[in-house]
Order: structure tokens, then sequence, then C-alpha cells
């Protein structure tokens, strides 16, 4: 589902709202239409859930106390709106509403809406004060909005020829500067863009001398194949045509919402990989994805689709009508996995979705098929199968090879879209099994269609840690290594494998001695989490009494509950971009003291850290007006762009001091790089908190995200009260290394020694001037890394929320003298794989006697 920006009329009075319960038989589904549905409608909408069950051998079902008390738990006099999916969510529902109190039970309306469009439209009427009865009027037309989609063999309008007759027209050249020319995002924020006018518009390559194409068509648009530097013309009809074009001039300057540091290196062309009868290696490394052990046989998913024809071939309308409806049950499904993304996963990575929705939405890919199957030349899944491949061969003639590589997102929505025409997948076993998931490589709709109770394991001979598929694997909680290499590739079904997952290595076919070795691990890990969890809510102490503070990452007020209940002593980082994202303009300062003072509520007394505005780089923001920059991770990112946008920063800082009031909030800054930066932001910090003489208690602390403020730490201790330690920005600084690059994905490592030596200065540094030291890179939430940690004198731990109780465990599990010990043998490590194997040995063991058996 594409979002579109919607104008919200601010009331005037402060009644309340109509909320919105989600029921599903999934928690996690569930959870993501209503992240999707805050998404569109902001957090002034009261949105509660009722997913899954408690038991956890049937995890999926419906519960009608569960019902009853998230509609109790949102109730106001402005009623509440109930969305379900199917069967016993029904019932439990309409159960859930006989026991409510009777005064209650007249302002509840069970809605029969679709659920994920029914609970967006849902969303964005409670917004606007509509009544109970608008609200549920409106919801149940998305349905209608469905139907029209799969209802007859009729062509949209929007696919009709881009030309407006007698309409004037007006163009736009300019040249694309996108390190990656028009890849699938900005591909994509430019449909979008183009989608919100009503005017005809086409796009031409003028350095390729292309053909016009739609640029309402994503496939069209991509190949062009606009590289850095070509030269675009847009060609705009209609009556907002001069109004669409400077909106796209605007996107283009910004370069589509997209800033990357620098180009790319293409990924190096791969043979053709095999099944082999080669001997394979016992152990073979990997990049981790997701820590932990599995063991179990190999089932090898192959890299073609398995299928037949799809049946006998209908009518023309026939066939045309099981096309539509096959494409929008993938719509369907993508939009549902969108939805659950968003809850663990930043914008851009949730981005790949809004693309892969675009290619089942593109007017010209339609068009094509349309006429195709309606003059009778083939049926569905024919006319579908040559459509996927001719865009494919397209894509396989452009000269750059980054965009070549996006074959991969055509083929996965293709194969989605086959599937449901045939019922084929992916080929595998005949009778699916537990065990360990092998296969060449995985896409993100796979991934998110794996049964977590059969799938052990996931082992891939491409990919890497900050792919899609990895990042869906993560959520999961399933052990898994990517980039295992051709070796994986002599793996037969039925084979054993063991995935030491932490260790990054996956050993085929190893004997009894090391099986029985790692279900003895595999054991003591089961054990630990389980304690892990129940122990979740207690501070985390190691085993001499030293205490560690661990926090969460959260980008939205809404993430602040599910943070306390895994544990969470407190917000660590509160990332303030995420109230500046997907709108068009500026929060003003009562709404982001709005955010700010409920986030702290929510957090019952817990500290709140607020890092102020961090854009630029790989966070643009088109609407400010910042100008393409040659370099932006290298550019007006971070302070630096606050303190050239002082207007904006000091609303910002005013609404923080307001609501630091009567809480225990503290201020950071981004990217600092130069003591006068830092004094800088301090004195205006200090000119938005005088007329709040509460606020002055307000720690102010700034990020160590590069190297300079390393070097500087000592100054720099002598004014902040705390410093936390952005590993992900220093660990791409440190090594002049792309974190999103995967040819540089092995300089990527926070274990690196020499990352670790900056840790130990800015602890020593700090410490000898009485400050304290966090870390809120992905590092903090990395359990093997723990003992280093503790042992370098971090005070604090910030993370995503998964991480947290794991995290807890193993700082229980520590002791400072050991620690400590194990730092100075890291130190004197010569590479990251050095530490990991230290951290994986005897001495690893010896500090951690818990984990044991």
């Amino acid at each position: 589902m594409r979002r579109k920006d919607v104008g919200v009329t601010e009331r005037s009075d402060s009644s309340p709202l109509v909320g919105l319960v989600i029921v599903s038989h999934s928690r996690q589904l569930a959870e993501g239409v209503a992240e999707l549905a805050r998404e569109m409608a902001g957090p002034h909408v009261q949105i509660a859930t009722a997913g899954g069950t408690d038991a956890p051998d049937a995890p999926l079902g419906t519960d009608a106390l569960r019902v009853m008390n998230a509609i109790e738990s949102i109730y106001s006099e402005a009623g509440v709106l109930v969305l379900m999916d199917l069967g016993s969510a029904v019932m439990n529902a309409e159960l859930a509403l006989d026991l409510l109190p009777p005064d209650h039970r007249e302002r509840v309306l069970l809605c029969s809406a679709p659920l994920v469009e029914g609970a967006v439209v849902a969303a964005v009427q409670a917004r606007l004060g509509n009544p109970l009865g608008r609200v549920a009027e409106e919801a149940g037309m998305a349905l209608l909005a469905k139907q029209g989609q799969v209802g007859g063999p009729v062509v949209p309008e929007a696919l009709a020829s881009p030309r407006l007759q007698g309409e004037p027209e007006v163009t736009l050249r300019m040249a694309v500067l996108n390190p990656l020319g028009l890849h699938a995002r900005p591909a994509a924020r430019l449909v979008q863009a183009v989608a919100s006018f009503p005017a005809a518009i086409q796009l031409r390559n003028l350095t390729t001398q292309s053909k016009e194409v739609d640029a309402r068509s994503i496939s069209a648009v991509m190949t062009l194949g606009v590289q850095q530097g070509h030269e675009v013309e847009f060609i705009a009809s209609g009556v907002d045509g001069a109004q669409a074009l400077e909106a796209l001039r605007l996107l283009v300057e910004t370069h589509f919402g997209e800033a990357s540091a620098s180009r790319t290196s293409p990924v190096p062309a791969l043979r053709p990989l095999r099944m082999s009868e080669a001997p394979i290696t016992t152990w073979l490394p990997g990049v981790l994805i997701s820590p932990g052990i599995a063991m179990g046989p190999a089932v090898v998913l192959q890299q073609e689709v398995d299928g037949g024809d799809g049946g006998a071939v209908g009518s023309p309308s026939q066939e045309w009508e099981r096309l539509q409806q096959a494409v929008q049950s993938v719509r369907e499904e993508l939009v549902e996995t969108r939805a659950a993304l968003a809850l663990r996963a930043d914008h851009q990575t949730v981005e790949i979705f809004d693309a892969h929705l675009l290619v089942l939405e593109d007017s010209e890919l339609l068009q094509w098929l349309h006429e195709r199957i309606l003059r009778g030349a083939e049926g569905a899944v024919s006319a579908w199968k040559a459509a996927v491949e001719g865009v494919a061969l397209r894509y396989e003639t452009l000269p750059d090879e980054y965009l070549r590589s996006r074959i991969a997102d055509i083929r996965d929505v293709g194969r989605q879209v086959f599937a449901a025409l045939t019922g084929a997948s992916r080929a595998a076993p005949a009778e699916p099994r537990a065990g360990i998931l092998a296969a060449l490589d995985f896409v993100p709709s796979e991934i998110a269609r794996l049964d977590v109770h059969r799938v052990q394991g996931l082992c891939a001979a491409r990919g890497t840690a900050n792919s899609h598929a990895a990042i869906l694997a993560r959520s999961l909680g399933i052990p898994a290594v990517f980039g295992l290499g051709e070796g994986l590739l002599n793996v037969r079904d039925g084979d054993t494998l063991l995935v030491d997952a932490t260790a990054a290595r996956v050993c085929v076919r190893p004997d009894e001695a090391l099986l029985a070795e790692y279900e003895d691990r595999a054991r003591v890990e089961q054990t630990s989490r389980r304690l892990a969890h129940q122990l979740r809510a207690q501070a985390a102490l190691t085993r001499d009494g030293h205490r560690v503070e661990v926090a969460a990452n959260i980008g939205q007020v809404a993430e602040v509950p599910a943070a306390v209940e895994a544990g969470a002593e407190g917000v660590g980082l509160f990332r303030t971009e995420f109230l500046f994202l997907q709108r068009t303009s500026a929060p003003d300062e009562d709404e982001q003291y709005a955010a700010y003072r409920e986030a702290a509520r929510a957090l019952g007394g817990r500290p709140l850290i607020i890092r102020t505005l961090d854009i630029g780089g790989d966070k643009p923001l088109p609407y400010l007006g910042v100008g393409p920059e040659a370099n932006p991770f290298l550019g007006v990112r971070g302070l630096r762009f606050c303190l050239s946008n002082r207007e904006l920063f000091a609303s910002q800082l005013r609404a923080i001091a307001r609501a630091a009031v009567d809480a225990p909030i503290r201020v950071m800054f981004p990217m600092v790089a130069t003591l006068e930066e830092w004094r800088e932001a301090r004195a205006l910090w200090e000119e938005a908190a005088r007329p709040f003489p509460a606020a002055r208690h307000v720690e102010v602390g700034l990020m160590i995200e590069v190297p300079s403020a390393v070097l500087l730490v000592r100054h720099l201790a002598a004014e902040a009260h705390f410093f936390s330690l952005g590993t992900n920005d220093l660990t791409q600084y440190l090594f002049a290394a792309e974190r999103g690059n995967e040819q540089l994905a092995h300089l990527s490592d926070a274990l690196h020694p020499a990352l670790l030596q900056m840790v130990a200065r800015v602890t020593e540094e700090a410490h000898a001037q009485g400050r304290w030291v966090g870390i809120c890179g992905e590092l903090a939430g990395e359990a093997l890394a723990v003992p280093l940690l503790v042992g370098l004198g971090v005070n604090e731990l910030s993370m995503s929320v998964p991480s947290i109780a794991a995290v807890k465990q193993a700082l229980r599990a520590c002791h400072l003298g050991e620690c400590r010990a194990l730092v100075r043998q890291a130190l004197a490590c010569g590479s990251a794989a050095e530490v990991r194997r230290l951290l994986a040995g005897e001495a690893f063991e010896g500090i951690m006697p818990a984990a044991r058996p």
C-alpha cells in the first residue's frame, strides 16, 4: 500500500476521538496493521490490538476476554470501532461486545471492512474527528474499492493514454545526481509523486535518446536506465502541469529523498551455481544474521519456481479477472508484510515493499497484459510469465550493473503472482518437514511466510547482514547465517546441518561428538532464553554486583509500552526525525511537545534521552529544501543541519525544554565533530530552556559518531554530562566504508579492535571526569559483545526492543574483573574475526559460567 499525504484538519476542542481495536488470529499481524494505521493517522488516535493467544503450542487464535480488555483500554465517549480478520475473530468480538457494560456496548461497533485497508481508512477518519458511524461507513467503503479492483475486465482509467488532448504542455529538463541513478527507491518515490497530481506526465532519458514513457509506470521509469549524471525530461499536460513539474524539480534536487554517500560498488557477476559432487568444508564461514544454535536435516530450496501451466485457459474475460484476482491477492500479502516489517525496520528498508507494490500497479505492464489477454492471444499464466520475463530482459540490457541487479525484485513479485495463479512455489520436498532451510538466497516475501515452528534455521549461499531478507530473519528470531558461498550448494536434501549462527558458521554433516556438544549448548540457550524472559523486568547486575543500565531505542511514541514490557529501564535513544518524516511540513513546537511529553508519561518515571533532529545522509527531508550534495554522508547532516536551520532547531529545543519541566528527560546532540559545534548547540539549548527554570536540571550530552569526537573526548567531557557511542556511524567513518555497501560488509564489524580501542578511550576519559558512557548502536544489542562492553566500562546499553531480555541475561552472567581481563586480550587482537573467536572460545566460557552446561 502506498501512503498518500492526508490533509488533517486540527480540531479546536479537546473532545476524544474514536478508538480502534484490531482483532486477528496473529498477534504479529494485528500489531503490524495497527502500526500502519498509526503511521497514517499519527499518535492522536488510540489503537489497541487483540491478536493471538498465550498458548505456546497454539499461538494463532482469538480470545473474547482479550478483545474486551482491548476495547476497555481505549474506550471513550467517542466510541470504539472493532475490525476483525475472519472466523473466530468475528465470533469472539461479538462475545466481547456482550461482555461489555450496557452503557459501553452502545458506543462500540463491529466493522466488516477488510482488515488492513479498513483500519487505515478508519484511523484517518477518526483523526479528522468524525463520529463513530461515519468512521465505520468510510471504513466499509474500503471493501468497495477492493471489489472494484477485482470485479471485472474493465481497464482502470489510470491506464489510459498519459497525454491529455488539447491541454497545454510544459517541460522540465534536469540531471539526475543520485549515485545509483533511478533505481528502485527513487523510482518508487517518483511514481508516488506523479500519482499525487491529475496531470499526465511522461518521462524520457535525453542522454540515451530514449522514447517517452508513462511516469506512473515504475518498470517503465526504471528501464529508462537513468544513471548518475544522465539528463531527463518531464513532459506534463493538464491544468496543474506546472505545479507538478515544480514538485518534481524539488524531488530531483533532493535526490528523490535519497542521499547515499557514494556510488555503491557494483556487485561482481557470479557464475551460475549448481549442486556439486565435490567434498565440502567441515565448517562454512558466513555472515551473522540472527544468533543462536540449530541442527537438523537440510531442506533444500531450489532456485527456480516449480509449477505447471495453471490449468485450462478460460475465456479472455475470465482469464483477465483471474489475473486481477491473483495480483490483488499478492498485493494484500505484500501490504500485510510491509505492515509487519514496519514494526522492526526503518522507513527506507520498508520502502522495498513500496517498490514491489508499485510493480503490481504498473500501468504499462497491466495495459500490455490486458490487451494480450483480451484479444485471446494467451491465458493469464502464460501472459504473466511473458510479461515478467520481458521486463526482466529489459533490465538485463541496461548498462548499469546495479540496475540490472534489480531483476531480483521483479522476479520476486513475478513468482508470487505465478504462485497465486497456479498454486506453485519454489521447489521443495514433496513432504515438508522440520529442518534447516538452505537456499542460494532468500527474498523478503519468502522469509515473511516461514513457519517458525518448523523452520529451525536459515542458511544462504548469498546475502548480507543489511539485506531485507536478513532484517526479516532477525525479527523472527531464527538462527540464520548468510553469505556461506558455493560450499553450501554442495548440500543435499536431508544432509545434517549444524548452524552456529552466533559464530557465523555452519557445519555440514557434523560427527556425533560435535552434535552432542552443540545439543548441550542448545539446551542451555533455550533455558537461558526462558529465564531471560522471566527476569526481564529486573535490573541487570553482574555476578559481582556491577550494574549496567539497559534501555531501548525508539522512533515513535507508540513503541514505548512494548519497550517497558520487554524490560527497558528507559529510552536511551528517541530518534526524533521520525516525527518529521512522511509529511509535507515540519511539526510545530506544540506537536513535538505533545509527543515528548507522551513518551515520558508512558515511561512512568524512567529516563528518556531525546536525540535532536538527525537528518541528511540516508534521511533527507525534501520539504525543507535541502539541496543536493555530492557526498551527503560527509555533508550537512545531523547537528550541522540544525545549526544551519536555527529556527527549526530552536523550536525543537523549546519543545524538549517544556516537556522536561516535570519529566526525567535528557538531551543529546548527534554527529558532533568539533568542540565549537558542541558549544554552539549547548548555548542554543540554554537559551531555549531559560524560560523554564525547572528544565535547568536536564543533562545534556552528545553522540560519539565521528573519530574527531573520540580524539576530543577529554575536552568534551569537561562540559558534557554524558556520551552515547553511535557505533554504526562510528564504524563506517573509522573504516571509510559505507555500511550499506555489500562489497565493504567485511569492514562493518563493530567488534574490530580498532573500534574497541576508540570505545576504551572514550570510557577512560569520560570516567576520569565523572561522566557516564552509553552505546546506542547495533553493537549494544549483540549479546556476544556484552562481556567486552562491560569490561570496557560502558554504563548503559540501548538497543532495539527484541534484544533487551537476552542482553540483560548476558549481563547477569558476567563478572566485571574477568570482563576487564577479556578486554585486554581483545585489544591485542588484529581483526574482528580474532575477537569473535576469542568470545566464542574458552575465555568467553570462563567469564559466563551460567551459559555453560
